[in-house]
């Protein structure tokens, strides 16, 4: 919505990983060089982890974006997958056909395969995201499929990228074989205030901002307490900001609006609208008597829902604004395109 009225050529600041907007911090930087060096290598793991949001997934985008054709890719998002599924899965993403086979035969297809690559000078690699929520079992598969070899050549190569939890699995004691064939692994870490600034800004120079709204100096310290640093909950919260400057029909963004954002937010997530909530949930706990005639009221005083209420109307009136702001925009938005069409 506010991308038209500042200019912009592109939604910034979207959650879905997209290698244009791929920033190169310090961390994020590493995690790339490590993936290319495991390509130039030909053979072993690269394991690349960090907190939920941190860009892992973004970083599996940007690299295979710069592919040339002589690597055959694969991506794959895990669940708790056992072995055989596994296998399923990779061979399927490799367009082999696996429906009412069973693991043997599909490993024999999957062989097949790799070498047919090999002979048209290609070579297969694996990227496994979400890789922490795979089995320990299920990881050591990963390090048989890189047993199919020519040469002493690896025909497959696999990138595991996952969160923290993904840590102690490869620390098993049963893991020995699968850390040893590790040739390079790096931890991402949530952007510090310097760099939160520098996401925000590539973002944005990346959807085309010409400097409209201009963003005040002390707004990146507020975003990244907020935020925490990490670069999904930085999108989430840039985005709403600009909602909030084309709302309030800004051209400057200053630390007081960050700091309403902050307070809109928090009152639609949290605050005395989850007393309530908290409650219902005590009743069901079986801590308090429950209410009769499923009444909520029976379990709250007047004053609290007086509190409640008075909340819920507080958050519905701002609403109500923002809804007229944006009819207003509309109905200009309108009256133009029809003096232009009459012109």
């Amino acid at each position: 919505m506010y991308e038209d009225h500042f200019g912009l050529t592109d939604k910034p600041f979207k959650l879905s990983p997209d290698p244009k907007f791929f920033f190169s911090s310090a961390h994020h930087d590493r995690a790339v060089a490590y993936l290319h060096y495991g390509l130039s290598q030909g053979e072993g793991f690269i394991v690349v982890t960090g907190p939920i949001g941190t860009g892992k997934t973004t970083i599996a985008r940007s690299l295979l974006a710069s592919l040339d054709d002589s690597i055959v890719p694969a991506q794959i998002s895990t669940t708790k997958l056992n072995p055989e599924e596994l296998v399923q899965l990779v061979a399927a993403e490799f367009n082999i056909e696996v429906e009412g086979l069973g693991k043997a035969e599909i490993l024999r297809k999957l062989e097949q395969y790799l070498h047919q690559l090999n002979r048209q000078g290609k070579r297969a690699l694996l990227v496994v995201d979400e890789a922490q929520n795979l089995p320990a079992e299920t990881v050591e598969e990963l390090r048989m499929l890189s047993n199919f070899q020519l040469d002493d050549r690896p025909l497959i190569q696999s990138f595991l990228l996952g969160q923290e939890e993904l840590k102690p699995i490869i620390e098993l004691p049963e893991m020995e074989q699968f850390r040893q064939r590790i040739i390079a692994s790096c931890h991402l870490r949530p952007f510090n205030a310097e760099e939160v600034k520098g996401y925000i800004i590539h973002r944005l120079t990346q959807a085309g901002w010409k400097g409209t709204p201009e963003l005040d100096e002390d707004i990146f310290d507020k975003i990244t307490e907020y935020a925490a640093g990490v670069p999904r909950k930085i999108n989430i919260f840039a985005d709403r900001l600009f909602l909030y400057a084309f709302l309030e029909d800004l051209t400057a963004i200053s630390i007081k609006d960050v700091q309403s954002v902050i307070n809109e937010m928090g009152e639609e997530l949290s605050g005395s609208l989850q007393t309530g909530r908290a409650a219902a949930a005590t009743v069901i706990a079986g801590n308090q008597p429950e209410p009769q005639e499923n009444d909520v009221a029976a379990v709250l005083d007047a004053d609290t829902m007086h509190s409640i209420l008075s909340d819920v109307g507080h958050v519905l009136d701002q609403v109500i604004q923002r809804k007229i702001k944006i009819i207003r925009y509309l109905d200009k938005l309108i009256e133009t395109k029809k003096a232009q069409s009459q012109e």
